[in-house]
């Protein structure tokens, strides 16, 4: 058979851009060395993790709860006597997110005030979540990172702001409120009210009763902003990134001119009705999703920038569709 003195390979036309995930659990732990690591049962944790460690313990609560993700990862160290611990999990989670950064839900096996406020700081630069349960009522009082949930339970077995991991990975950001949630295998905090009240203010929660039903008291992070918004900027952010790069890799070109800042106007849109079927976005009365984008015509850009195929034109509005939480309804007898 002759064979033909050009080789045509044929691909498609439209390359593929990776879509970060927020389904993943990051378990850092604490009593061994053991490499980045996924794990899809808690049979499978149990083969490389005693029953008995921390590890072990938090990967059974959140694949223990209904629905649970499908999988998690666990990165661990031991460190040695006489290292700085917070210093080193920081150290150790920037060298993770080189090489492993697919997941975005951060817990870690050792909870002190000093580690909760260095994974708290790290976490507040990066789009991912840092969730910690503490046995200190008075930490929270300390901490104002938007990406940190930080729950308080005296039980230091219940790891209830890791089992509550598992609810935010089996939803879609935004489509959710982080109050009156259920956590399997978790007892109520014996917490008194002034304390709850106080836990409350400084953007804590916590599990308790409320009308025979065990659930969490609130869905704040730790600047007292809900959960689920935080959630969804993360979301709406990382998926804009992700429309815009697709357009530009399976684009000629996008042209600076009224039909590529149309293009760029199209990337928004489509995010922001993705968002509102999430819940993010507030719906009005006929049913549309209540959002505005401004776009910069070329004749208003500087010259510069045009120069520099630089375009920052263009933002965008949406107004919340936020979530009920607590209510007053009125009622008549009559006769």
């Amino acid at each position: 058979m002759m064979i033909p003195p050009f080789i045509v390979n044929i691909s498609k036309l439209t390359r593929a851009i990776t879509q970060r995930g927020f389904g993943l659990p990051l378990i850092l732990g604490t009593t061994k060395d053991a490499p980045y690591t996924k794990f899809n049962s808690i049979s499978e944790v149990a083969s490389e993790f005693n029953i008995g460690t921390k590890e072990y313990q938090m990967a059974l609560r959140i694949f223990g709860q209904n629905p649970a993700p499908p999988q998690i990862a666990i990165f661990s160290i031991l460190p040695e006597d006489g290292d700085d611990v917070p210093a080193l999990l920081q150290a150790v989670i920037n060298e993770v997110v080189e090489v492993n950064n697919d997941w975005y839900y951060l817990t870690c096996t050792e909870n002190s005030n000093a580690v909760v406020r260095a994974l708290a700081g790290w976490a507040e630069a990066k789009i991912k979540t840092y969730w910690v349960t503490t046995q200190d009522l008075t930490l929270v009082n300390t901490l104002q990172f938007e990406n940190t949930i930080c729950m308080y339970h005296e039980d230091p077995e219940a790891l209830v702001a890791e089992g509550l991991i598992a609810t935010a990975a089996t939803n879609n950001p935004g489509s959710l409120t982080f109050k009156f949630k259920g956590v399997r295998g978790v007892n109520a905090s014996e917490i008194r009210a002034t304390d709850l009240a106080a836990l409350h203010a400084n953007g804590g929660f916590t599990y308790i009763e409320n009308m025979g039903v065990l659930q969490t008291s609130e869905g704040t992070v730790t600047t007292g902003e809900y959960i689920d918004i935080v959630m969804a900027g993360h979301w709406m952010k990382v998926r804009m990134e992700e429309e815009a790069a697709f357009l530009a890799v399976n684009t000629k070109k996008i042209p600076y001119d009224g039909r590529g800042i149309a293009m760029l106007i199209s990337v928004v849109q489509k995010v922001i009705k993705r968002a509102g079927k999430n819940g993010i976005v507030k719906v009005d009365d006929d049913g549309n999703f209540v959002y505005n984008i401004e776009a910069l015509r070329r004749d208003e850009v500087s010259v510069n920038d045009v120069a520099n195929r630089v375009y920052n034109g263009l933002s965008w509005t949406v107004t919340l569709a936020g979530a009920i939480h607590t209510g007053t309804v009125s009622g008549i007898f009559q006769y």
